[in-house]
């Protein structure tokens, strides 16, 4: 960033292109799969089309983020806090970065079919490990009242980075610092966290261990499976969520990659109750609005002995 003059207006002349590029991207794509007959998990898929109304909603909104300043103070705080902050806790401390995958109606839709019905329940336990900022676990907390709204719902959250915990609290979730801390949970989300955790094996026999003999955990991956630790300096886990990563990385379709994964959730002990296939959307920067990786989204329950 030699000449600042000449960064800001490159950075701005990018997005006015890339935005042009994502007003005409044809976002049915990010829900579509070749789930043909001789798929074995045809039957669990839950189709979504195209984006519905609040997706669409959220969509607007980071187009008409465009407070250049702003863009141009947080690159600016990046570069200093990099230092002593890992990426996920400047994004807490900056307050940027927020996700999104699905709204609480697609949410609520994709559980239903998975077997979950919060109106069996007077009161939910719910954990979401590795929450980030908390806005896709309160999505979730809406989908769990769509059908029940008067179901009281008991909220706690994992997350290692020190200033999401912090916003956390503020939301009223109780953070844990193990899940050996609860048990018996009759809702469990580990929403985008396996490729990006040390152990992704064993924190799926740790979900197997607190899940409910009757709950739901709705697990997001990104396909193709990519894996990177932030917390060590190898940034590799101890052992892969799948044995084909590094050396086959990016080889397989996803409805191949999805079959794999898959099985290793059924090696665990649980079962596929149902799936779909989900944009990972996160707010943009100076050079776009948003940015998006393509997510399975699946819903598991622990399988009958």
């Amino acid at each position: 960033m030699n000449n600042p003059r000449t960064y800001i207006a490159r950075a701005i002349y990018a997005k006015f292109h890339n935005d042009y590029y994502l007003d005409k991207y044809d976002t049915k794509l990010w829900y579509t799969v070749n789930a043909d007959e001789q798929f074995a998990y045809r039957s669990s898929y839950v189709p979504f089309e195209e984006p519905d109304a609040v997706t669409m909603e959220w969509l607007e909104q980071a187009k008409n983020k465009n407070n250049v300043w702003l863009h141009i103070w947080h690159v600016l705080a990046r570069q200093f806090l990099q230092f002593f902050m890992t990426q996920t806790d400047i994004n807490g401390f900056l307050k940027r970065g927020s996700m999104f995958i699905l709204s609480e109606n697609q949410f609520a839709v994709l559980l239903k079919e998975g077997g979950f019905d919060s109106r069996r329940y007077d009161t939910v336990r719910f954990v979401d490990i590795g929450a980030g900022d908390g806005q896709i676990s309160m999505v979730l907390l809406k989908a769990l009242r769509i059908s029940n709204p008067d179901v009281t719902i008991d909220a706690y959250a994992t997350e290692a980075s020190w200033t999401m915990r912090e916003r956390l609290k503020k939301m009223d979730f109780k953070v844990l610092e193990t899940l050996d801390e609860v048990s018996n949970v009759q809702f469990v989300s580990c929403l985008n966290v396996l490729d990006r955790c040390i152990d992704p094996i064993q924190l799926l026999e740790d979900i197997h261990k607190i899940l409910a003999p009757n709950g739901r955990c709705i697990i997001a991956l990104v396909l193709p499976y990519m894996h990177y630790v932030e917390s060590n300096s190898s940034h590799m886990p101890i052992r892969p969520l799948m044995q084909h990563w590094p050396s086959k990385a990016k080889q397989y379709s996803f409805e191949s990659e999805a079959a794999i994964f898959f099985r290793v959730l059924e090696n665990v002990g649980f079962q596929i109750e149902s799936w779909t296939k989900a944009p990972y959307l996160c707010e943009g920067d100076l050079r776009q609005s948003y940015y998006w990786l393509i997510d399975l989204v699946v819903v598991v329950s622990k399988r009958s002995s």
